[in-house]
């Protein structure tokens, strides 16, 4: 496998083409993350220069340009020479279309020749869900790797990953580019070869992991000749090749929704908490009763003032040194978690023996993933299981700090405009909002809010068994694993044969997806069948309307809403949508006063009253996201400073 040229020429307009070389260092990364000025400034750029770009993508139209001009080495020292400046692009990119259209049939359409040449520029771009966000990447990273560049293409999942790397590595072999996957089960020697290609596609969990491992293994990256040194005493290479570009599928996920959660590095360690002392706890916390002694939130648990006067006493029950009063509290807060916050089938599942967390935000489970300081231990107690094993922490990152150091960073989403200040405060990258290539068919059947889940999960079920009797394909979405099963067995009650596809079913996902959709099937889903999801129709299907999602689940914010909805009606198909909602729980019931939620019940689907209601209660549910984020990146740069292995600069 080839690795990128150490050569780099600073000419040209728009960021510098970074690569691994005496000018920027064995592994290169930003020093300091990008002044959130910066997104202006490139926002300016891409206003000034867009117009020049188009109209030279245009005037190609029906140029006699070839593919194989790109393997010419003219072009890629113009690449080098030049960068990613508008004119040059444009050329690039239309030769890349043809390509694209020579190896998989189709050319790609201007929007999404945009949003490879805006990405390339430092920016995030929004495509509404189905206009090929997976072809404007490609076209992206194509560019970038003829630079010289190393690319690292990231997903969500290993399923994407695989699915993009495989569908595009012939197109990469075209150009003379290497090209490789990375995912939960890949080894330390393909880990190592994958890096070393031009291009290589990966989950984030992964990379970050892998660069995680680099700064365990060799320190700061600052190209010092003690970090050299090191390099040499070791004697094996960094994994990675430095933060060059990365291109982020589905970025605000990646981007927001998980930069909630620090990514831990740890190893196996003697377990902190004796077995004893972990089944008293759960002891102690299963004979409180809620509202009472504790109350249950939505992110916590916290006690009341009958629960802390009956602290010392409970405390006095413990040996030491876990009977000191805070240790106590803390320990006694996550036992109440355990037993009352964290449902089975919601929050976690139990597989093989094992507690395993489900991801909120995918509705996958993430066995890679453990609830830290004993709550992982308590979980499985609760559950009749053995005692997991315990984990030292080596080190940990959070995605907004390891983005934050890559020198060019773009990205793409169909849901980005809610998030856009958020990203160009952290990220210095502004959001670009392309037009859809096709007029939109979709058909929004409003919202409707029911008193209770079972009348809601009834209303749904009769929904569904009328248009699946028209030989509509329904999907419909729900919030946990217990949900789905719920539902499903009130359609199997009426006769019906539901798929199901969630958490405990991962393994069937391709198989489930590419039946959802036929004619008359019912297919009930978590957020598993949210992003990434491209559900083909059936002739017959979509000569009855496409497909229709039933939106069921309480807790959905505006992104995730609007990624199930985006499952129907993509690419100029005909589809249509519909919410139904439970005011007496989910993201109703928490934002809103009891008596204002409980006026919506009733009301006709298309209540602007009930749709103005519940996009408040979504955005003081996302507003309370970012000042999570914020707290935890103030949080995460505290203890980088502090922590010698990082050093001040992370």
């Amino acid at each position: 496998m080839r690795r990128a040229s150490p050569v780099v020429v600073a000419g040209g307009g728009g960021p510098p083409r970074v690569r691994p070389g005496p000018v920027w260092g064995p592994y290169p990364l930003r020093s300091e993350p990008p002044p959130p000025w910066q997104a202006l400034r490139t926002r300016l750029r891409l206003q000034r220069e867009r117009p020049r770009f188009l109209r030279r993508l245009q005037a190609l139209a029906d140029s006699p340009a070839t593919v194989e001009d790109l393997a010419a080495p003219s072009w890629r020292a113009r690449l080098r020479g030049e960068g990613f400046e508008a004119a040059l692009m444009a050329e690039v990119l239309h030769r890349l279309g043809l390509l694209v259209r020579r190896e998989l049939g189709f050319m790609p359409h201007p929007p999404q020749m945009l949003a490879a040449w805006a990405m390339l520029q430092g920016s995030l771009v929004e495509m509404a869900t189905g206009e090929g966000k997976t072809v404007a990447t490609f076209l992206a990273a194509a560019s970038a790797a003829l630079a010289g560049v190393p690319v690292h293409v990231l997903t969500a999942n290993d399923y994407l990953a695989e699915r993009d790397a495989r569908r595009l590595a012939p197109l990469y072999q075209a150009l003379g580019l290497s090209s490789g996957w990375i995912g939960s089960g890949t080894d330390e020697a393909g880990r190592r070869i994958a890096y070393a290609c031009d291009v290589v596609h990966a989950p984030a969990r992964e990379l970050a992991f892998d660069h995680l491992r680099d700064r365990v293994d060799f320190g700061r990256p600052d190209g010092s000749l003690a970090w050299q040194a090191r390099v040499q005493r070791s004697g094996t290479a960094p994994r990675l090749r430095g933060l060059c570009l990365a291109l982020i599928d589905e970025v605000d996920s990646v981007l927001c929704d998980e930069a909630r959660v620090p990514l831990v590095l740890a190893a196996a360690a003697p377990q902190a908490l004796p077995e004893p002392v972990l089944r008293q706890l759960l002891a102690q916390a299963g004979g409180w009763q809620e509202g009472i002694e504790f109350v249950v939130e939505a992110t916590a648990v916290s006690l009341t003032p009958a629960g802390r006067q009956a602290l010392p006493a409970l405390a006095a029950c413990l040996p030491r040194p876990w009977s000191d009063s805070r240790w106590h509290e803390d320990g006694l807060l996550r036992a109440l978690t355990a037993q009352h916050r964290l449902q089975r089938d919601r929050d976690y599942v139990v597989q093989d023996g094992a507690v395993v967390l489900v991801d909120a935000l995918t509705g996958r489970a993430a066995p890679e993933r453990r609830w830290s300081r004993g709550l992982h231990a308590l979980l499985a107690l609760k559950e009749g299981l053995a005692l997991p094993d315990a984990q030292q922490t080596l080190a940990q990152l959070t995605y907004r700090r390891l983005f934050s150091r890559y020198h060019l960073l773009g990205g793409l989403s169909g849901t980005l405009a809610e998030v856009g200040l958020d990203l160009a405060l952290a990220f210095g990258t502004p959001v670009l909002r392309l037009p859809r290539h096709r007029p939109s068919r979709l058909q929004l059947g409003g919202i409707r809010v029911f008193a209770d889940a079972p009348t809601r999960w009834q209303a749904a079920c009769e929904r569904a068994q009328a248009l699946a009797q028209d030989g509509r394909a329904v999907l419909i979405g729900t919030g946990s694993v217990a949900e789905s099963e719920r539902i499903a067995a009130l359609l199997r009650e009426r006769g019906l044969r539901p798929l199901v596809l969630h958490a405990l079913q991962g393994a069937l996902e391709h198989e489930v997806i590419a039946r959802a959709g036929r004619p008359g099937r019912i297919t009930v889903a978590t957020q598993i069948a949210g992003r990434g999801t491209d559900i083909a129709l059936d002739p017959e299907v979509h000569r009855q309307g496409g497909l229709h999602v039933l939106a069921c689940a309480d807790d959905f914010g505006r992104r995730a809403w609007r990624q199930l909805v985006g499952r129907c009606a993509r690419q100029g198909d005909p589809g249509s949508a519909e919410t139904l909602l439970s005011c007496a729980e989910g993201v109703l019931f928490r934002r809103l006063p009891r008596w204002l939620a409980i006026t919506l019940v009733g009301r006709p689907a298309g209540s602007c009253l009930t749709e103005r209601l519940w996009r408040l209660a979504q955005w003081l549910d996302e507003l309370e996201g970012i000042r999570a984020r914020h707290a935890l990146q103030r949080q995460d740069r505290r203890q980088a400073e502090r922590m010698a292995w990082s050093g001040p600069e992370e």
